[in-house]
């Protein structure tokens, strides 16, 4: 290379540094006694001029207004955040900084504009947000501590009212036993059944209780359950037997249907009567007399959240009430609500919920449905015992 070529880009022209300037992506102006005698077509864009001419010979604080950290001037040369006014009065928000290669020294100085209009607005916006965001997690935490406070004091409520209940039921049922066992006199037939009425009163006042107190339980670890693999056959005599007197008094038919592929599952006891009492209680509730009740056990598989496909056993219990709308089959799951028949009979609208947390605590799933005659089916699942299951019927694993 020539040394004449090397001298031309050491010491490049004005054309070829106005050049580079009008190329820029951020504005360009040069200023002589604090006034404009150059500037890029970017910055006449920027200004809103039509072009960069119009600039020129103009005042830099006609230009430009101070917001505090100063002004562009040819006694200065640290960067400064200002405004830039441009043509129709509106203003950017801009930075100048000093560029020393594109003019002589002396009252000479060369500035590159950039806007940042967008960046501050950005920055506001984020600093709302962020208090938006402060202001609302300390509501959070004011409501936090408010709902802690109000789930401790309604367990505690619900905790001396279930215990003040508890004590008179156990009081009058025992007594209700002393004198049907006849052992301070014979009874007659008529008051042999008003006390076995009472008696009926009586459990079911404190199935009751019992529901209250399982809806106050607050446990860290969630529901202990003690898995067995066992039959689920015995389960669902037991349970029926238990509550043919019911059946009897309301002059409902029981009809169970258990396939033959059903043979054994996973669940605790305790809990899997608990689910189908509280189920089959509501369909002897609500259904109304000479009416079937239907209990159906079958193994089926079922697509859990996930996609993922599992062996099960399913329990539908089917009755002839007045059915549920379908608006309204996934809230009666929620505690303390009722909709429907449900809400003029009795109760606090805990069944339910109960059952969904003793279902989902097994592993399994539960929903209602409707049916296309009448009445109401509600199904659930828990998961079937893996084949040739070791742990003897009515262990724990």
């Amino acid at each position: 290379m020539s040394e004449a070529a090397v001298r031309e880009i050491r010491e490049p022209d004005e054309g070829l540094l106005r050049a580079f300037a009008n190329a820029m992506s951020e504005g360009v102006l040069v200023a002589s006694v604090d006034r404009v005698c150059w500037a890029s077509e970017r910055l006449a864009e920027m200004a809103g001029f039509d072009s960069a001419s119009d600039l020129e010979q103009r005042p830099l604080s006609d230009l430009f207004c101070d917001t505090g950290s100063g002004l562009p001037t040819s006694t200065s040369r640290a960067a400064v955040e200002c405004e830039l006014v441009r043509a129709n009065g509106s203003a950017r928000t801009v930075v100048c900084r000093f560029a020393s290669g594109f003019a002589p020294a002396g009252d000479t100085t060369a500035w590159v504009i950039e806007d940042i209009t967008h960046l501050r607005s950005l920055e506001r916006e984020l600093l709302r947000l962020g208090q938006e965001i402060h202001s609302a997690n300390r509501e959070m935490v004011g409501l936090r501590e408010r709902l802690r406070r109000e789930s401790d004091e309604r367990e505690e409520l619900l905790n001396v009212v279930s215990h003040e209940l508890r004590t008179p039921v156990t009081i009058i049922s025992g007594y209700n036993r002393l004198i049907l066992a006849e052992r301070i006199g014979p009874l007659n037939d008529e008051q042999r059944g008003f006390l076995l009425e009472s008696s009926k009163a009586c459990q079911r006042l404190d199935l009751f209780i019992g529901n209250l107190m399982e809806a106050s339980r607050q446990s860290a670890d969630g529901e202990v359950l003690e898995i067995t693999h066992a039959r689920v056959a015995p389960v669902v005599d037991d349970v029926v037997g238990l509550l043919r007197p019911l059946f009897d008094e309301a002059k409902l038919e029981i009809r169970v249907g258990i396939e033959d592929d059903v043979d054994r599952a996973r669940f605790d006891r305790t809990r899997l009567e608990q689910i189908l009492i509280n189920l089959i209680g509501n369909a002897i509730k609500f259904s109304p007399p000479g009416a079937a009740i239907e209990l159906a056990v079958r193994a089926a598989s079922h697509t859990r959240k996930g996609g993922v496909e599992r062996p099960c056993v399913e329990f539908r219990i089917s009755d002839e009430g007045r059915g549920i709308a379908p608006a309204y089959r996934q809230r009666i799951f929620e505690p303390y609500v009722q909709v429907g028949e449900e809400s003029g009979a009795g109760g606090l609208g805990l069944g339910l919920a109960i059952c969904r947390r003793l279902v989902e605590a097994h592993g399994g799933e539960i929903w209602a449905e409707g049916r296309p005659e009448s009445g109401s089916c509600f199904v659930f699942t828990i998961p079937i015992s893996a084949p040739h299951t070791g742990t003897p019927e009515g262990g724990s694993s």
